[in-house]
């Protein structure tokens, strides 16, 4: 490996030629945008070498994040957070699993301990990113938007009856989300973001979470408020949503997403999402982490990604190529590489 990244060589794109792809504007090829999407279970016992494989294979986006953690909060702010009052996390619980609004009850408790915005050191880190790296391209991850924010804040079995039960209660904490966005956006395009990401998994491998009517009533005006928010301060809007979304992809589209990713291997039609929605939002496309990437051969992996490109690419963009989701933490370093050898090579036409 480390006589492989001697010779390997492949320029990034500047920030200009990432924005031509999102606006189908012919970049010179597909930007690479979470590549090596990883996590502390990822790298486990073998941080030095995915060290050296970042190297070898960087991403055209430069990472960057504005958070609020759910449970736990700087010394110097206890209300810089999600949970409110004197909430602890339950331990072993899954994050979805432990509602920090056990009750809507506690919704003006929630309310008035609500993250400042206006945190000095929020975007201390996008700075860093954007003084290192004057003319790339800088993605800020949010964490959530709207629906997962919702489902770690009620827990997700209860969101589900909110949308029947409790819909007005919902509506008055997204706007208080969109509130603390507002601020966040204006922040971010000061310090130097180019654009949002931030996950809401709308979908499970057969369907939505929720009706698409559900959809369109609850979520959808607010997506379309965010947009304008994002786009009024210059920022792209990029939505990862894990999950089979056919049925709201028009709706993305129509509020105004710029990048939608996944487009889950094994959840939607990839031949028929690129054919009807092509050329009308740009495909943040995800390769296969839960099989092909940690189980397949070298030849396995490289053909499933320029498959997955084959059918999506377009010269004139719309395009921009990743992970997923997080790599899983057993996947053959030997398939790592080759995936994102994969990933760089020509484009069969």
């Amino acid at each position: 490996m480390a006589n492989h990244a001697e010779s390997y060589s492949y320029p990034t794109l500047s920030r200009d030629e990432v924005k031509a792809a999102l606006g189908f504007h012919g970049p010179p090829r597909p930007p690479l945008a979470m590549s090596l999407w990883h996590n502390a279970e990822t790298v486990a016992g073998r941080v030095e070498e995915w060290q050296t494989i970042a190297a070898m294979y960087p991403d055209d986006c430069v990472n960057s994040f504005m958070a609020v953690d759910y449970w736990r909060a700087p010394a110097d702010d206890p209300t810089y957070r999600w949970a409110f009052g004197n909430k602890e996390k339950p331990v072993d619980l899954p994050i979805d699993a432990c509602p920090i609004i056990s009750d809507w009850d506690e919704l003006t408790a929630f309310l008035a301990e609500f993250p400042n915005p206006r945190r000095a050191s929020a975007t201390d880190h996008l700075a860093r990113a954007r003084a290192e790296n004057p003319d790339r391209y800088i993605l800020v991850n949010w964490g959530h938007y709207f629906h997962q924010r919702l489902a770690y804040l009620r827990g997700i079995e209860p969101l589900l009856f909110d949308f029947y039960d409790h819909p007005n209660e919902l509506r008055r904490v997204m706007r208080a989300l969109l509130d603390l966005y507002a601020v966040w956006a204006t922040r971010a395009a000061q310090a130097g973001a180019d654009g949002i990401w931030a996950g809401d998994d709308l979908g499970t491998q057969l369907s939505l979470f929720m009706r698409p009517e559900t959809f369109r009533e609850l979520y959808k005006p607010f997506y379309a408020d965010l947009a304008d928010i994002l786009h009024g301060a210059g920022l792209d809007f990029w939505l990862h949503t894990c999950g089979n979304i056919t049925a709201v992809l028009p709706d993305l589209i129509e509020v105004g997403v710029d990048a939608v990713h996944p487009i889950q291997v094994g959840t939607m039609d990839d031949a028929y999402v690129a054919e009807q929605y092509g050329g009308k939002i740009a495909f943040w496309l995800g390769m296969d982490v839960q099989s092909v990437i940690p189980f397949g051969t070298p030849e396995q992996i490289r053909e499933h990604v320029a498959n997955r490109i084959r059918t999506f690419y377009r010269p004139e963009g719309g395009l921009i190529l990743a992970a997923g989701n997080a790599i899983l933490r057993d996947t053959p370093l030997e398939n790592v590489c080759a995936y994102a050898e994969a990933l760089r090579a020509p484009i069969a036409k």
